[in-house]
């Protein structure tokens, strides 16, 4: 009765741990699992600047040309008489959600609407009214813009806008939002005269364009770098041309934005991949003067970081870059666009920064937000990690350049970790929770079966994760801290997995005999370090695959939850089959013990287990699908 109840509790026990696994698995990896579904749609919008609200991280307004216009009947407006506004959708096109509103010019981001808009019959849309209120004709006055409430594809609508008083010259807005990863921001449509202001000059509300990048030299009298290689300059992420004189260089730097205010294109002039004790220059919008303008900075090394230089003297319009020579930019279409000539003695401005008299350099480009002309913090995934040039660029060269460094270490680390946790993490951890009682009479080296997998495969899963965190070591110079979350938090939960997995083969080393009583007790924190570690490599992998350097594209990341669907899904149906057998199981070796108690002096095979063709079919199943995500994983992370 004693052997029953301790055999009892024991099973009990075993029942409680794995449900604890599943429990905290489940927890830790519903937030990745359900992200999607978690998140509300990405709907309109800021009244300060028209961005949508809960549009996916990393993903950014559109830049291409819009398929949805603003149009409206009449080129002037009176007070308190109406205009007629329309959105138009080009055939094929619609949108699901929108906000219009009537701005002042020139725009700038935080300027507040202006006038009422009025729904005409059978429109359910939502007229917000808490956008601006300002005083007009000593009365104060709120305006509104309109908002959609519903997610129904939209095409053409009109709408009614009445002026409060005269503002200047108007023109509307809108943002059209298509799905959760495109949507165009602060279109805009032609003016709308005020009778009453002065007639502005062509185009008044946007910087002056300057001529595109021209590509036809390239490699005979200029030398360029394009990514992507062989691009015109309105079709390339970036793009840096250069003509190289006795005294100065002449540079055109252009790149791709996302069409709001305060953005920028920079460079930077290392001598390796890695930022760090670089010349910076940077093509910036500037939406204080509404000016697209050059500004130069230098990068630090320790610690990582951006110094800019100013260019005015106090706050006079007086340049104190004394290098640069003459520029010239404009922001347009989504594209940033600069052409400057500056002198090859750049230390003469600041000894910080590299003169264009050296040898070959690489080229770090980069984009984003702006704070009066000086580059915010870059992140470091995919969309936002900075490009660098595949080989060295020769400034003194009119060559033809193109092609973004990989970095292999990066990349290598992400393939070991794949195949270290996805395939022999997962299959010995299953092994040595669902298949002890299998093959019990069955040895390989004087082990037996489920225990001969799960040592070589924690073996494995060792050797490969130790190599694996040498290389990134080695990679990233030492420990490196990822400004922001989630990304700061890889290289944490990476040490605390590896504490985990050192500290367990080290418990291994003292394990003691099956009948000590210290034997639960080890058994406990064997079970738990490694429980741990199998808990926390899930989100770390997740964390590692939005690192910019191992360019894993986006659609990769649903590959591996397909498969943590599917190994949450065999080990609740090994749970489950478990349970069902338990009793027919205990029956089978109770009868076993009590013919070994009968008859002690013959040899008596331990029972088969039942159910064990649906098992060794799961544990099959359970390899080749692993061992097909594992290949998919290594090859699209070897070869992006």
């Amino acid at each position: 009765m004693l052997l029953l109840s301790t055999s009892h509790s024991r099973q009990i026990a075993e029942c409680t741990m794995k449900s604890t696994v599943e429990l905290l698995l489940l927890v830790l990896l519903w937030p990745t699992l359900t992200q999607a579904a978690v998140n509300p749609p990405t709907q309109c919008c800021s009244c300060d600047d028209l961005m949508p609200m809960f549009s996916p991280s990393g993903k950014f307004p559109q830049v291409m040309p819009s398929p949805f216009k603003i149009d409206f009947i009449g080129p002037n407006y009176r007070p308190d008489t109406e205009v007629r506004v329309n959105l138009l959708a080009e055939a094929g096109h619609s949108f699901r959600s929108f906000m219009l509103g009537a701005y002042t010019i020139p725009y700038k981001v935080g300027n507040k609407p202006v006038g009422q808009f009025k729904l005409l019959p059978n429109q359910d849309f939502l007229v917000k009214q808490d956008c601006s209120e300002g005083i007009v004709g000593g009365n104060r006055r709120t305006a509104s813009v309109i908002v959609s409430q519903d997610m129904k594809p939209k095409n053409n609508l009109r709408f009614v806008w009445e002026a409060n008083g005269n503002y200047g010259h108007v023109e509307f807005r809108a943002t059209f939002v298509v799905d959760d990863d495109t949507f165009w921001v602060s279109e805009k449509s032609r003016l709308i005269l005020d009778p009453l202001a002065p007639v502005p000059p062509p185009d008044s509300s946007r910087q002056r364009s300057i001529s595109p990048i021209s590509t036809d030299r390239c490699g005979e009298s200029k030398g360029c770098y394009r990514e992507p290689a062989g691009c015109i300059e309105p079709q390339c992420l970036y793009i840096l041309t250069w003509m190289t004189y006795a005294s100065h260089v002449s540079f055109e730097l252009g790149g791709l934005a996302d069409g709001s205010n305060d953005r920028y294109v920079a460079v930077g002039l290392s001598d390796d991949k890695y930022m760090g004790d670089d010349t910076v220059m940077t093509c910036a919008h500037n939406s204080a003067n509404d000016k697209t303008e050059m500004f130069l900075s230098y990068n630090k090394q320790d610690p990582k970081s951006n110094h800019p230089i100013e260019k005015y003297v106090g706050d006079s319009q007086k340049l104190s870059y004394s290098v640069l020579l003459n520029e010239e930019g404009s922001y347009d279409n989504g594209r940033l666009r600069c052409r400057f000539n500056i002198t090859r003695d750049l230390d003469r401005l600041r000894k910080e920064l590299r003169p264009l008299r050296g040898g070959p350099v690489h080229l770090l480009f980069s984009r984003g937000f702006a704070t009066r002309g000086s580059p915010n913090r870059h992140g470091l995934s995919v969309e936002e990690l900075p490009l660098a040039s595949a080989q060295k660029v020769d400034l003194s060269r009119m060559s033809n350049y193109f092609g973004r460094a990989r970095y292999p270490l990066a990349k290598a680390h992400g393939c070991l970790m794949i195949l270290a946790w996805v395939f022999f993490a997962s299959l010995g951890m299953l092994l040595t929770k669902y298949y002890k009682p299998m093959w019990p009479n069955k040895r390989i080296f004087e082990q037996k079966y489920w225990f001969f997998g799960h040592f070589n495969c924690m073996a494995s899963m060792f050797i490969i994760t130790v190599i694996g965190i040498i290389l990134i070591f080695v990679e990233a110079d030492g420990y490196s801290e990822a400004p922001d979350l989630p990304q700061r938090a890889h290289p944490i939960l990476g040490i605390i997995i590896f504490i985990c997995i050192i500290i367990n083969p080290v418990l291994a080393l003292i394990r003691p005999q099956e009948d000590s009583k210290c034997r639960p007790v080890f058994n406990w924190f064997h079970w738990a370090f490694g429980t741990i570690a199998n808990v926390l490599s899930i989100p770390t992998i997740f964390i590692g695959m939005d690192f910019g350097k191992v360019m894993v594209p986006w659609w990769a990341t649903w590959i591996l939850v397909i498969w943590v669907i599917f190994h949450i899904a065999v080990e609740l149906s090994l749970e489950i089959h478990q349970c069902c057998t338990y009793k027919k199981n205990k029956e089978r070796r109770k009868k076993w013990e009590q013919t070994k108690r009968e008859y002690p002096k013959q040899h008596h095979p331990e029972p088969e287990p039942a159910g064990r063709r649906f098992k060794r079919f799961m544990l099959f199943l359970h390899i080749g699908f692993t061992a097909l995500i594992t290949l998919i994983m290594i090859i699209i992370i070897a070869v992006s």
